[in-house]
């Protein structure tokens, strides 16, 4: 048995919605301190690591840890009929997802469950990074939309001092420094390092700047990113993408 009620309507909305431009389906995992989902896109490039807690909740009861399979587009679809002063109940009922918004009137949806194997769960342990920084995310957000002017890839080097942004068109580039104590940098730190990532992901994963004013950026040496946004006991959402191999 599980039900839960929320009144937190735009954190549910705008998780969701980052999340459904880059994951269709998932296997959500119902455990005592809140739901949490990791699922990996279908190419493998882009990896979703996601956690509401049970705080936000002003119900939340669960007779026993259980997996749900829903597709992701779908109750992002649904979630977003939701007005600002709704009252969101969550419950598992008869195989189904059932989805009831109060106010002035009462909305029942529902969506099936998927049977989604647990074997569809990403590991997202084991990755030790060389280089991470916390940023303001406007700061980064607007790397982003300025690389993506030229180009459909971005490099990313980094070390103790600077974080650099690069992109390269055909006839035109994009040069983004970022240094350490200068405004929207709140830390950075670790060893020289450099990949080169998608901008599509990148766009998609950058909207998760509405959870939180500040995002932690990880990164490697030809090696994954990893893109923290934290609101501290509330909601936690991060991103690992994977490097795009240059060709020789």
């Amino acid at each position: 048995m599980f039900k839960a009620e929320i009144e937190e309507v735009g954190l549910l909305k705008d998780s969701m919605k980052t999340i459904s431009d880059l994951i269709s389906e998932g296997l959500f995992q119902l455990e005592e301190d809140g739901m949490k989902l990791v699922a990996a896109d279908p190419a493998l490039v882009g990896l979703v690591d996601f956690k509401i807690f049970e705080e936000v909740f002003e119900e939340y009861e669960l007779e026993d840890e259980d997996k749900i399979g829903l597709n992701i587009e779908n109750l992002y679809s649904i979630l977003r009929r939701a007005n600002a002063d709704d009252t969101i109940t969550f419950e598992v009922q008869d195989s189904r997802f059932h989805i009831t918004m109060e106010n002035s009137s009462t909305r029942n949806f529902s969506l099936p469950i998927l049977n989604l194997s647990e074997d569809d769960i990403p590991e997202v342990g084991g990755l030790d990074f060389d280089f991470e920084a916390e940023l303001e995310a406007p700061v980064l957000e607007g790397a982003i939309k300025d690389s993506m002017v030229v180009s459909d890839a971005v490099t990313i080097s980094a070390s103790d001092e600077e974080l650099n942004i690069r992109a390269e068109g055909d006839q035109s580039n994009a040069d983004f420094t970022i240094t350490s104590g200068s405004e929207g940098v709140i830390a950075m730190s670790g060893d020289p390092v450099k990949s080169m990532f998608s901008l599509d992901y990148l766009s998609k994963m950058i909207g998760a700047k509405k959870l939180s004013d500040n995002v932690t950026v990880k990164l490697g040496d030809d090696f994954p990113m990893r893109l923290e946004f934290v609101r501290p006991d509330e909601v936690d959402l991060s991103f690992v993408l994977a490097p795009r191999i240059e060709e020789e």
